[in-house]
């Protein structure tokens, strides 16, 4: 008898492997020196094939497991970390995964393996002696097993840090090389978040998983996938250039999109969009690759559904790209250093020019004293997830002046997700349970833009902060789809009409049509409108022919920054100066508003509201917000 029959007929002939059969475990015996690996009774059902394909060294397993599973793993049964003393036998546990065509599967068939690793008296591996289990046996749904961190449980796919891995390690060769070239694409399917919201996570869970097996079917056996995200995935693509990247992509789109998730409600087809760079010569490291094909990936995007943009050096973008870190790092510092600080601009009243009540404005003064305006790092923020603090400092700076000032009436900018953040709700409900005036001298603006992405859900955050006594605006009204549904649904008290409207009135007869129309709109309704950007009296005697209510801009008022004791201690010795207008032509402020304010609040009539059924549960409005 030969050594492997020996060990064959040692597996299948002990009373205790043929117990394992029959709880779904099979024994294995694999020699790293002659490559032979013995399977005991069970195997071929176990790894889901027929006894005559089942493998007979180790070389012959790696061929059926998953690109995946053999980038993560090195080799068949890899030397994982040992444990405990030094000694001639170690134990480990590991996994791998059956590729789905090989087993007749639509999943991967995941295989847990444990055993004990014999050592010679040098510390080197002889062989392991061990048993297999899949699974779905023990009771899981085919996923990964957790201890195999490597793998995304969910598709099977490599995790992001293996995949990045793998990817830093086949640039490192193309470089070194000095031939040939390799792609990285970032791939995301469209519209997730929304089947989540209207399907479940259920039904995006199946639509993530048929994309992978989707995507992974189409590719090569050389070539890697793995889950970047929850909606991303990333897959390597060896000896590939820009030719080679553009059919790949097409053949990954045109796979998912013949894709048909079934649900109870309807049928979801689903698409895929994916950027692309080509690696060493637009991409050297895995930074590179990663930021670059997800620039490409937001170009595509830029399309619409299913679409595909590979990356290509551009010296606009890459200066864009530099001031976005400039930016992001101006965010950070001025945070940490308490230098977004308030500039206050005027609301007055169209007829009289009486003050109403001040916008709070956000600065950031540099280190070097100089002031700017906050646009720039708005963008900047918003894009690198810093909004929410900026508009917490901004509330900040704000409720305390409020507190401060018992006639003071402001205007603070909050974004909708601020808003919707437990650490601006709480300070505002802080300061309104401390003094019970600030509410109705507090006017709460919202971008028309950002109103209009959910209706809904708009009309209950202005509810609350009504609820509080706020007063609510909503900002650059007419820059996006302005709606009768969004005056209708939403109860505010202000629009401010988009200045880019207002700035050039006085010679564009279709900026007057179009705001008639705004404010016509906005008395419908009993709203009072302010006009933006009114820079001269030529445009504000066309606006008051209009009927527009109140007016902000350099003929109202030009921005005058807020220095407050809190504010001068944090900056210091530091000698503020305004800086450049930039394309504006706007200084950030024009002078100092230092110790207590001298506000005379004045106010406008309260406007009769059209009579209706369905808003006679709205509290009135307080006079002068």
């Amino acid at each position: 008898m030969g050594e492997e029959t020996a060990i064959t007929a040692a597996l299948s002939s002990d009373a205790a492997a043929e117990l394992m059969c029959a709880a779904g475990f099979a024994a294995f015996r694999w020699e790293i020196g002659s490559d032979r690996l013995a399977l005991g009774p069970g195997a071929a059902a176990l790894l889901k094939l027929q006894p005559i394909d089942l493998p007979g060294t180790g070389r012959a397993l790696r061929r059926l497991m998953t690109a995946e599973t053999l980038a993560a793993r090195g080799m068949a049964f890899p030397l994982p970390a040992l444990d405990g003393d030094l000694g001639p036998v170690r134990r480990y546990r590991s996994g791998f995964a059956i590729r789905p065509d090989v087993a007749g599967t639509d999943l991967p068939v995941w295989i847990e393996d444990a055993g004990t690793w014999e050592l010679d008296a040098t510390g080197q591996p002889l062989g392991v002696t061990g048993v297999l289990r899949r699974v779905e046996d023990l009771g899981g749904s085919g996923v990964a097993p957790d201890h195999i961190g490597t793998i995304d449980p969910l598709t099977g796919t490599l995790s992001r840090t293996s995949l990045l891995a793998a990817l830093g390690t086949t640039i490192d060769r193309y470089v070194r090389d000095q031939r040939g070239s390799g792609a990285f694409l970032s791939i995301a399917i469209d519209d997730l978040a929304g089947i989540n919201l209207n399907f479940g996570y259920d039904v995006a869970d199946r639509i993530i998983m048929t994309v992978a097996q989707r995507i992974r079917r189409d590719m090569r056996q050389v070539d890697l996938l793995g889950r970047l995200s929850g909606h991303k995935f990333g897959a390597l693509l060896h000896e590939c250039d820009e030719a080679a990247l553009a059919v790949a992509a097409a053949r990954f789109r045109e796979a998912v999109e013949s894709v048909v998730v079934a649900t109870p409600q309807t049928n979801l087809n689903v698409s895929i969009s994916i950027g692309g760079v080509v690696f060493p010569r637009h991409a050297r490291d895995v930074e590179q690759a990663l930021t670059r094909a997800e620039e490409a990936l937001g170009m595509a995007k830029q399309r619409g559904r299913g679409g595909f943009e590979f990356y290509q050096p551009s010296p606009e973008r890459d200066a864009l790209r530099r001031r976005n870190f400039d930016l992001a790092a101006a965010i950070t510092s001025g945070l940490a250093g308490n230098r977004f600080v308030l500039a206050y601009q005027p609301i007055v009243e169209a007829g009289s020019g009486r003050l109403i009540h001040y916008e709070a404005l956000c600065r950031l003064v540099r280190e070097d004293g100089s002031v700017v305006s906050a646009g720039p790092l708005i963008a900047a923020a918003e894009r690198i997830g810093m909004m929410r603090r900026i508009d917490v400092r901004v509330l900040d700076l704000a409720l305390a002046d409020l507190a401060a000032e018992s006639d003071l009436k402001l205007s603070v900018n909050v974004s909708v997700e601020s808003a919707r953040e437990p650490a601006w709700i709480e300070r505002l409900l802080a300061a309104v349970t401390a003094d019970r005036s600030i509410p109705g001298r507090l006017t709460i603006e919202i971008t028309e833009t950002a109103a209009m992405r959910n209706v809904a859900e708009m009309a209950a955050l202005t509810g609350m902060l009504r609820d509080l006594g706020c007063h609510i605006a909503i900002d650059d009204f007419g820059a996006g789809y302005t709606s009768f549904v969004l005056l209708r649904d939403i109860e505010v008290d202000w629009v401010k009409i988009d200045g880019s409207y207002i700035a050039d009135i006085a010679e564009d007869p279709d900026s007057a049509i179009f705001v008639r129309a705004l404010v016509t709109l906005a008395d419908h309704f009993g709203i009072r409108s302010v006009a933006e950007w009114v820079k001269d009296d030529v445009s504000a005697q066309i606006l008051r022919g209009i009927g527009v209510d109140a007016f902000q801009g350099r003929f109202a008022g030009d921005p005058m920054l807020r220095i407050t004791p809190a504010v001068r201690a944090a900056l210091g010795t530091t000698e503020i100066r305004a800086a450049d207008s930039g394309s504006t032509g706007y200084p950030p402020f024009v002078g100092l508003l230092e110790g207590p304010i001298v506000a005379t609040q004045t106010g406008f009539p309260a406007r009769t509201r059209r009579a209706k059924a369905k808003r006679s549960s709205r509290k009135a409005f307080t006079e002068g917000s």
